[in-house]
């Protein structure tokens, strides 16, 4: 199979040299995804209102659940074409291209249509204050309703990074985070505070699809090896199989995970307005001091999948050791930032005066400040599986983990108020990471594949 420079066959070479190599664009990356991900917050919260923030933060399970459907699908993808990629099997890549097209425009009209139909009902399904009601659903029908950019920005730099190029996805996530930090100040200056909430929304979907249109366009030229011919565009009964043999567990472990932060952000919205503004600013936080953790743990699946496809289970096993020292670095930091500096990193997204708003929020990051282990390690444990194609450990953990937040967050919520609420995600994720260990130590799948390989 071809290789171009760019391209990181991550079946030879020390796993952590090979896993640090990979994580260093997507630790860059990382910075600019930050800004990417909380510049919208940050501008409504500073230059328009309070009432702004909490309108969009309303939008947030809501919007979630369908970037992780998308996610899922390009996920799927990249865990195909990095097993084929592995393989050297240039056929198998091809045909998952043309599948990948056909999907990426499919998903995107479906939630067009759903975005400009149904996205107040659920809104108002979700008990959205009746004073930031328009608001989000605005936000939600323009983000929504042209999700078709970033779907193709999603899967493009899934698709560059599942042959090991994690430097030109990195390129294109500045140019989208440039983009979207310019277009949304530019437009709240220009269209007034009172056009707030529709100008950062027009920004972020307007940045997305420039770097979709120019990630695809440089995918299709660097690399030969991701060309597909028109033939590939009528997808063979196998490729499709293989496909949703790994996407639709992911589909729905991913609805799961959304439904139950639907429940959640339900209980959230019964508390009010600045309760919501609070949760919606304990999340940009998070995002802050995890965006580390989640590049180096989401880019394992890459390298999991490269060697699942080249047969070598045991480096998967080595792997895992390595990047559990790297996370364990990672996760130390990012646990003392949260300790010394929570208030400063909430001040950011609000005004000193709105005192209730940063309380609730403090108690949030207070609460993620000693449980960040627990996330990365269940993000880590799901990359590895996943990449293998093993997808049912990762649903049963998803289950588990949705009824224990669902369960928590209703009682908790009863007895503790508020404070209840930010503890359920915590033990959701230590209930959720049981399968995976289980699976991943006690299984023994790794001679399971062995065994079956000698029999045939």
């Amino acid at each position: 199979m071809e290789r171009r420079k760019g391209a990181l066959d991550m079946t030879q070479g020390d796993p952590m040299r090979l896993l640090i190599r990979f994580a260093i664009p997507m630790l860059i990356g990382s910075v600019f995804q930050l800004l990417y991900n909380l510049v919208d917050t940050m501008v409504l919260g500073r230059f328009v209102s309070a009432q702004a923030l909490a309108a969009v933060g309303a939008t947030s399970s809501t919007t979630m659940l369908i970037l992780l459907l998308g996610v899922a699908l390009s996920n799927a993808m990249s865990v195909l074409i990095s097993q084929n990629f592995g393989a050297r099997d240039e056929r198998g890549v091809h045909r998952m291209m043309g599948l990948s097209l056909i999907v990426c425009t499919g998903f995107s009209l479906l939630i067009a249509a759903f975005a400009f139909t149904c996205a107040e009902s659920l809104l108002r399904l979700l008990d959205t204050p009746e004073d930031i009601l328009p608001g989000a659903t605005v936000y939600v029908r323009v983000t929504c309703g042209l999700f078709v950019g970033q779907m193709f920005y999603n899967s493009a730099s899934s698709v560059l990074r599942a042959i090991g190029d994690s430097r030109t996805p990195l390129i294109f996530l500045i140019v989208c985070s440039v983009l979207n930090i310019v277009l949304d100040i530019s437009f709240v200056f220009l269209f007034g505070a009172a056009n707030g909430i529709a100008a950062v929304a027009w920004a972020t979907v307007l940045s997305q699809i420039i770097s979709a249109v120019c990630s695809c366009v440089y995918m299709w030229r660097k690399y030969p090896l991701l060309h597909f011919e028109r033939a590939n565009l009528r997808p063979e009964a196998d490729t499709v199989r293989r496909f949703f043999r790994i996407a639709l567990p992911m589909l729905l472990q991913n609805l799961l995970i959304t439904v139950g932060q639907l429940v959640i952000t339900r209980v959230v919205n019964g508390f009010g307005t600045n309760t919501v503004a609070a949760y919606t600013v304990g999340g940009k936080v998070e995002q802050i001091v995890t965006v580390l953790i989640s590049q180096v743990a989401f880019s394992f699946s890459v390298y999991s999948g490269q060697n699942f496809g080249a047969k070598k289970y045991a480096r998967i096993r080595q792997g895992v050791r390595k990047a559990l020292v790297l996370l364990g670095v990672l996760t130390g930091i990012s646990m003392l930032v949260l300790a010394l500096l929570g208030r400063p990193l909430v001040l950011m997204f609000v005004e000193a005066k709105e005192q209730e708003i940063i309380s609730a929020a403090l108690e949030i990051v207070r609460v993620y400040s000693v449980t960040l282990p627990l996330l990365a390690a269940i993000w880590l444990y799901s990359s590895a599986l996943r990449g293998m194609g093993m997808v049912r450990p990762t649903l049963m953990s998803s289950i588990l983990e949705l009824c224990s937040k669902i369960g928590f967050s209703i009682a908790l919520s009863m007895l503790m108020g508020r404070f209840g609420i930010w503890l359920a995600s915590p033990l959701g994720w230590a209930i959720g990471l049981a399968p995976l260990l289980w699976h991943f130590y006690m299984s023994h799948w790794d001679q399971k594949l062995m065994e079956a390989e000698n029999a045939v």
